[in-house]
């Protein structure tokens, strides 16, 4: 990679800056074992995080530095993810660079946002087999942007003259933020709880070997926040929804019948769990007592047979799709 002289002595410095927040940033976040190894392109660095994720998982993170912005006001942020495409393939040239990155072992890219106070304003962890995907996504949002009129740049967001960009914000265009967010690969760092480091590597046994130790000075005030990352099957909102009007505002568990008269009061159960079907006919609309049993109560398996024998009569109104 040649220098790129367009850049400004102030530019690497602030670059190097946000580079060295990375490693304390993922230890708040609980990452472990963290080693950050940095290489030098002529004055152009490129950075790879090897980490193990909360989860216990083992990562291999390129991390990408959005642009460094010029004012307080400014309200965008997005990130180069390579300088020029060949022969005007997009979609070609992003694609043979996600997978060489992935051939060189690399999981995940990291973009990152620092503002000027060293505070990190954004910070989206994105597996490496999802950018491509999130990629088209944006550039079709944009477009649809600017086609309607609601967007007044002509330029579109994700093709950024011939550099592929990838967005995290942008305050005119919610539309292209979403495509980044809402996609079910991208991790939002920053809703992430910190972890509080403790230092002490041993057991505190007060507790234990004081007679009559006061209870009332157990737990803690203002306690200590933790990391929890944490994956989940993607549901349909529509089922839930179909469901809650199903059972206008009442327990359907035979026999209860509860209901209160405000919106928020009734769980939507899946009988045999979200992972095996999330349809009309495996979801009944629970009170929270009853929900409880369900999962947790000794009768729980006769509790769910009688559910889904009741919940079975509403498979012929939706069309069978599996």
């Amino acid at each position: 990679m040649s220098t790129r002289d367009f850049r400004t002595p102030e530019s690497y410095y602030a670059e190097r800056v946000t580079r060295d927040l990375i490693e304390g940033f993922l230890s708040e976040r609980g990452f472990n074992n963290i080693r950050d190894e940095r290489k030098f392109h002529g004055k152009v660095e490129s950075q790879t995080i090897h980490a193990t994720s909360p989860e216990g998982k083992s990562l291999v993170i390129k991390v990408r530095l959005c642009w460094r912005r010029q004012k307080s006001n400014d309200t965008y942020s997005a990130a180069q993810i390579m300088p020029k495409i060949t022969n005007n393939d997009w979609e070609g040239s992003l694609q043979d660079k996600f997978q060489h990155e992935i051939n060189q072992g690399v999981t995940h890219t990291l973009f990152i946002q620092r503002e000027s106070d060293k505070i990190i304003s954004h910070a989206a962890l994105i597996p490496q087999n999802s950018l491509l995907e999130i990629w088209c996504a944006q550039r079709d949002a944009s477009i649809a942007l600017i086609k309607s009129g609601k967007l007044r740049r002509k330029k579109n967001h994700a093709m950024n003259g011939s550099s592929p960009t990838l967005w995290l914000y942008d305050e005119r265009a919610p539309e292209v933020n979403k495509a980044l967010w809402e996609h079910p690969g991208a991790l939002d760092l920053l809703r992430l709880e910190t972890v509080q480091r403790n230092n002490s590597n041993g057991h505190d046994d007060t507790y234990d070997d004081l007679l009559g130790y006061d209870n009332s000075l157990l737990g803690n005030d203002g306690g200590p926040k933790i990391t929890a990352m944490r994956s989940y099957v993607k549901r349909d909102p529509n089922v839930r929804k179909a469901v809650i009007a199903r059972a206008q505002g009442k327990c359907e568990r035979n026999g209860c019948g509860t209901s209160r008269d405000y919106s928020g009061f009734l769980d939507v159960h899946h009988i045999l769990g979200v992972g095996k079907s999330d349809r009309v006919y495996n979801c009944v609309a629970l009170c929270p007592n009853c929900h409880r049993e369900a999962h947790a109560a000794p009768e729980q398996a006769q509790i769910n047979a009688v559910l889904l024998d009741y919940a079975m009569q509403f498979k012929s109104q939706v069309p069978d799709q599996d």
